[in-house]
């Protein structure tokens, strides 16, 4: 079985002309997992670059909240594609479900035309808890909506984010009984630096309280998100005893898309891609 290093070699290969979402995504060589596009509660896209002419297939096998540990696990979405489109591998299928907070864990698989050997990665992850909504869709869900699917790990201080690409973002935290007041220093596409004093990107002192949540909504174009960028941010604030909050530094990547239902995107033309079951290895 080959390593994922064998397969990191097709992510440093010579990047061919792409565009669209592959070139917004991929547009940092670093990242080496792949694009997803999940309309929830059910279908999913996948996409990943061919930036080397010799890649001829991409595969993967997919597991949704599954213990890869265990003996006898299934296989939730097990596919392979060998058609291109905008430099892109893509896979389209409406048969697999996904909801807030459901982990996939997934293991690709590629093959070069020179050999017939099937590389194989290790296995990856991706939690679907923040929201990315297309620039050319309209939400129609209610802050409270977003309020109730916001993460339950109040001892964590992980908010939910929901990104309106190009036109702002919102940020949800559950009040826990323990916390007084939180708040949020973030910096896009750039990292802390200790000891220095830096300018933060945003700054919110004390967040909106709303429907058991703590909110911030930021509408202005003063700070836009695309495919491709991320959020480094530390959750501040007060418990209700007077101890400070201060979390260590988190990111949150504008990277796949979760669109929540109530989101309703102009219907675009789709090419139909072909796509096969593999035997699991």
């Amino acid at each position: 079985m080959a390593s994922l290093k064998a397969l990191i070699l097709f992510l440093i290969g010579v990047t061919g002309s792409q565009a669209g979402i592959c070139q917004d995504v991929f547009k940092n060589p670093n990242v080496t997992g792949p694009f997803f596009k999940v309309s929830e509660p059910q279908g999913i896209e996948v996409y990943f670059p061919k930036r080397d002419v010799k890649q001829e297939m991409f595969g993967i096998k997919i597991y949704k909240n599954q213990d890869l540990r265990r003996k006898n696990i299934s296989c939730d979405l097990c596919v392979n594609t060998t058609n291109v489109e905008d430099g892109c591998f893509k896979i389209k299928s409406t048969t697999l479900a996904v909801k807030t907070g459901d982990v996939l864990k997934y293991v690709m698989l590629g093959k070069l035309s020179e050999s017939p050997t099937i590389l194989v990665s290790n296995a990856q992850s991706t939690e679907f808890t923040d929201y990315v909504i297309p620039a050319n869709c309209n939400c129609r869900e209610s802050s409270g909506g977003y309020c109730s699917k916001a993460s339950s790990k109040i001892t964590d201080y992980r908010p939910l984010f929901v990104f309106h690409e190009s036109t702002g973002f919102a940020v949800y935290l559950p009040k826990a009984m323990s916390t007084a007041v939180a708040g949020m220093q973030a910096l896009k596409n750039a990292n802390f630096r200790r000891g220095d004093k830096q300018t933060f990107d945003l700054d919110i002192e004390s967040f909106a309280e709303r429907k058991g949540c703590f909110v911030y909504e930021a509408t202005a174009p003063m700070l836009r998100f695309g495919l491709g960028d991320h959020l480094n941010f530390i959750v501040t604030g007060k418990k209700t005893g007077g101890e400070k909050i201060r979390t260590d530094p988190r990111k949150v990547f504008v990277h796949d898309y979760f669109i929540p239902v109530g989101c309703t995107c102009p219907s675009e033309p789709l090419k139909t891609v072909k796509a096969k079951p593999i035997n699991l290895i």
